[in-house]
């Protein structure tokens, strides 16, 4: 649903004179001037990975003197130039020259009706987001027919992926407010130890031109909806503050589906440091969350996230390192209040909420050494999970993952080669690898080759979790996997594709499984020897137009195969098979525009139903909208989620909201 690339650039010229050279049109590639040769810009921009900005100052320079001689006072060539401004954001995840990666800028994000990171990730070719309740008050991210544990979320560059279970990582303390980009890797890639994707959100704006900025938002609507939330951004010379708080609460869309969310974030940093710490408070009514038996089930959680970077250059050296920590606090009732959905007392056997603390700490550090025609990286990654439950017991592990990686540029080629050696405390030793190769024939296209293997140990959930529904095995082991994939880019102007395809061989891949009976109710942990995943994405579309401000239609097709035998699955075999997604943002009139997104959406797999009854899913069609008025200060907005009213689930038996309208007032100062 969006523009796929590493880098976004910004250029910025102030008080130019009506020149025809003063729009500087080739700026959307590398500039060389008179005798700022391009080999000269090309090392400049390789010192921070091919993908920093070249310094103003020495464009300036090389601006003055394009000719042998300098320019006259009063000379046509003298552009009066009072402010340059050139910028250029790298990818957390990997060179541009290496992979496509679907990024989210927060102009993007302005025209979507979204509340949350949840709401804004349903958008993307691919990505299959499934919610138990709304508002990202439990969401399950999954990528190209994987499942949600295979998935790592990072904030700004930190790994807070939850090592109890998937449903927890995307309990995130930032509102979409203060977001700046939104980063998406589809597939495998060994770097990062992605086993089918990842995300990365990134709040800090490297293109921050204003001392400082202060947007605030209520929304309210159906349900009892009611969303103030407000963020600031600071900045003076290289020093910034980011920070934002949000609350939000709705009384539900059907029984025992309210709930009340806080979420509060700082960040500060300058020269080089980068400090955040974020907090979220939320209750959550549960109705049917992992089990249609129990409807009234009640999830209280607390989140604390924070970490202190630290990233320099010396010449040719590179250095970037950080250090984290994760808590998470869980209470879930499977008896809200002690009785059911009709009021009845919890049974006899019933001894309480199980209560579940997990404590993440970790480090990374690396360091990168280039030259002209190549750049070596190498570091170290340390992570100790700590989990004491009510449910899953006490334990504590450690992962300890060292990497190297080379890089090679050449003309219009780019290849990289790269492995890492993996040490768990309760799994041993394994490794995984890359190699990359990028192809750039003409100007705006972009063909890439990917390989990668990556490893992935089961979640303390995987291992340990016992119920009367679920019944795991400490024995299950990491499960493993290698991916091929080849990917295009074009961009001409205003219009852009991409598209890609790959294959995944996966084994001792880990699912939940039982037989296909309604007497048999326990869902159990295995690895199966094998699941297969086989797709393609497209995306094509138009963007920057003054009155279609962002058009585009995309599809998504995955293919997983197994050897589940007669047995059911519960996550590996219940995929997004295709989806197809339509988005257009257009003006209406003077201040007015409206944004509609459609989506197509058939799933694989089954369910049980809040019947009993072991059901299919059903193809769905859905239809988001917008009618919003804006100016510089102020946005006035109506949307509606869900216009054509259809019923339907994401995962499980858990039912969605057939519609929702809201109303929101931002301003912006």
């Amino acid at each position: 649903m969006f523009k796929s690339f590493i880098s976004q650039r910004v250029y910025r010229f102030r008080r130019f004179v009506g020149k025809g050279y003063a729009a500087f049109a080739s700026m959307h590639k590398t500039v060389s001037i008179g005798r700022l040769s391009g080999v000269l810009t090309d090392k400049e921009m390789l010192k921070a990975g091919r993908s920093t900005a070249v310094c103003g100052l020495l464009l300036a320079a090389g601006l003055a003197y394009a000719d042998d001689t300098p320019p006259d006072v009063g000379d046509e060539r003298d552009l009066q130039i009072q402010e340059v401004s050139v910028v250029a954001q790298q990818s957390k995840f990997q060179s541009e020259s290496f992979r496509l990666v679907t990024n989210l800028t927060a102009d993007q994000l302005k025209g979507l009706p979204i509340k949350t990171v949840s709401d804004l990730l349903k958008y993307i070719p691919g990505v299959d987001l499934r919610e138990r309740g709304a508002s990202g008050v439990q969401s399950d991210l999954t990528m190209r027919g994987g499942t949600g544990r295979q998935v790592k979320i990072l904030l700004n560059g930190v790994d807070i992926t939850d090592p109890q279970t998937d449903h927890y990582s995307m309990d995130l303390p930032v509102d979409v407010l203060l977001i700046d980009r939104i980063e998406v890797l589809q597939g495998t890639n060994y770097a990062i130890d992605a086993f089918s994707g990842a995300i990365n959100i990134i709040t800090k704006s490297e293109n921050e031109q204003k001392p400082y900025r202060v947007t605030g938002e209520l929304t309210g609507g159906e349900y009892g909806l009611v969303h103030p939330a407000v963020a600031a951004r600071i900045s003076q010379r290289s020093y910034y503050i980011n920070t934002s708080a949000s609350y939000n609460r709705s009384s539900g869309y059907t029984d025992d589906s309210d709930y009340k969310m806080t979420n509060a974030f700082f960040q500060a940093g300058g020269k080089g440091l980068d400090f955040q710490v974020g907090a979220q408070h939320k209750d959550a009514g549960a109705n049917s969350f992992y089990t249609v038996k129990y409807p009234n089930q009640f999830d209280q959680t607390r989140t604390l996230i924070s970490s202190l970077a630290y990233a320099h250059n010396w010449g040719s050296w590179n250095l970037a390192a950080n250090v984290y920590y994760r808590g998470h606090f869980d209470r879930f009732h499977t008896y809200r209040d002690n009785v059911d959905l009709e009021g009845n007392p919890a049974p006899a056997w019933y001894k309480g909420p199980n209560v579940t603390w997990t404590h993440t700490q970790g480090g990374h550090i690396e360091s990168s050494w280039h030259n002209e025609w190549s750049q070596s990286t190498f570091g170290v990654d340390v992570r100790d999970e700590l989990i004491r439950s009510s449910s899953l017991g006490n334990h504590n592990r450690v992962n300890i993952r060292y990497f190297a990686e080379e890089r090679f540029y050449w003309d219009v080629l780019t290849a990289g080669v790269g492995a890492s050696g993996i040490y768990n405390s309760q799994f041993g030793h394994d490794w995984a690898l890359g190699a990359n190769l990028g192809y750039h024939p003409v100007k705006d296209l972009h063909l890439f080759l990917n390989f990668n293997r990556a490893i992935r140990v089961p979640t303390y959930t995987d291992l340990y979790y016992k119920s009367a529904t679920q019944q795991a095995d400490p024995n299950t082991r990491p499960e493993e996997a290698l991916q091929l994939e080849l990917s295009a880019q074009y961009t001409y102007e205003y219009l852009y594709a991409n598209a890609s395809g790959y294959y995944r061989w996966g084994r001792n891949i880990i699912d939940w499984m039982k037989e296909k009976d309604d007497a048999v109710t326990v869902w159990r942990s295995t690895n199966h020897s094998k699941v297969n995943a086989a797709g393609v994405e497209v995306a094509v579309g138009m963007q920057g137009h003054e009155w279609v401000k962002r058009a585009e239609v995309s599809y998504a097709f995955a293919d997983v195969r197994a050897d589940a035998g007669a047995m059911m699955s519960l996550y590996a075999l219940d995929y997004l098979r295709h989806k197809v997604a339509l988005r257009l943002e257009h003006k209406i009139y003077g201040g007015f525009g409206a944004t509609w997104c459609a989506r197509f959406e058939q799933r694989e797999g089954s369910y049980t139903s809040m019947a009993g009854q072991m059901e299919n899913y059903k193809p769905v069609f859905l239809l988001d909208g917008a009618v919003y008025w804006a100016n510089k200060l102020l946005r006035v907005e109506v949307d509606a989620r869900n216009m054509t009213n259809a019923r339907y689930v994401d995962i499980g038996g858990v039912v969605q909201p057939q519609h929702w309208v809201s109303g929101k007032i931002q301003f912006n100062l």
